[in-house]
């Protein structure tokens, strides 16, 4: 695999694992003590299940590993205290992954397996000579099978699809087009490379309507994430307490199970144990 093929796969995990950035963390629940060093599963088990699906180990660590290439292809040094949010970071990609799949499908939106054979034929395989040459060329320099990276596609290809479903009930202002035009012009005044022309007014409606999908698609997202039970089973894999606890706060044990709070009649959260 060429350096620019790996990167360009790289980019791809990158685009799909959404939630791997830093910072990230499984949202649904934590732990009041700090996780120890992080270390790939020495055996296959369950860390974790959502809405009943189980997720293991080896999946865990394998987006783990595709996160910190693609980190490190930008010649970034991760320090131990990373690749703990990192691991935490892949289980809530995972997560978000499963509940993609379970959400998309109640509104009719789901990828065919050839639609993702094709983008996988156009993006990577025409640049091989080999069947045989691409599948050990993903192995050894991404750490991810086939099936990895089928399941990656897919999860992009529906998260895109949903984004075409936000995207028509959007409007987009004049005054909003202004604004970021204005904002344009001011960056590429005195640009180094000579006169920049800004954005057409189309493409700058095109972009604000991208983000607000994408804030749609985040709020959509919360409410799957709300309703979800999770249950993680690996004490490294749950995110740190906040460090001022409260009476609310109080430390979850391993195994324990996560029911998000859901609104009552009147719109309150109904804190009644299930």
């Amino acid at each position: 695999m060429t350096v620019r093929q790996k990167r360009e796969l790289l980019i791809l995990v990158a685009i799909v694992a959404v939630a791997v950035v830093a910072g990230s963390f499984v949202r649904t629940c934590s732990t009041a003590e700090t996780p120890s060093v992080s270390r790939p599963s020495m055996s296959p088990r369950v860390v974790a299940t959502v809405n009943n699906i189980e997720v293991w180990s080896g999946d865990v660590d394998k987006y783990s590993r595709a996160t910190i290439g693609a980190m490190e292809m930008n010649g970034e040094e991760i320090p131990n205290i990373m690749r703990e949010e990192v691991r935490r970071a892949a289980l809530s990609q995972i997560t978000e992954e499963i509940l993609l799949v379970e959400g998309a499908k109640a509104r009719g939106v789901s990828a065919t397996e050839e639609e993702v054979t094709t983008f996988i034929n156009s993006e990577f395989r025409s640049e091989f000579d080999s069947e045989e040459e691409f599948l050990k060329s993903l192995e050894a320099d991404i750490g991810l099978g086939l099936d990895d990276l089928k399941k990656m596609v897919r999860s992009w290809i529906i998260r895109e699809e949903m984004l075409e479903l936000f995207a028509p009930d959007i409007e987009i202002a004049d005054e909003e087009i202004n604004t970021e035009l204005k904002m344009y012009e001011e960056m590429l005044e005195g640009h180094p490379g000579g006169k920049v022309p800004p954005p057409t007014r189309e493409e700058v409606a095109a972009n604000l309507r991208r983000q607000k999908a994408e804030t749609e698609y985040a709020l959509w997202m919360d409410t799957l994430m709300a309703s979800a039970e999770i249950e993680i089973l690996d004490p490294e894999l749950l995110a740190p307490e906040p460090m001022e606890e409260t009476a609310s706060s109080a430390p979850k044990e391993p195994g324990h199970q996560y029911h998000a709070e859901r609104p009552d009649a009147d719109g309150q959260p109904d804190d009644t144990e299930k």
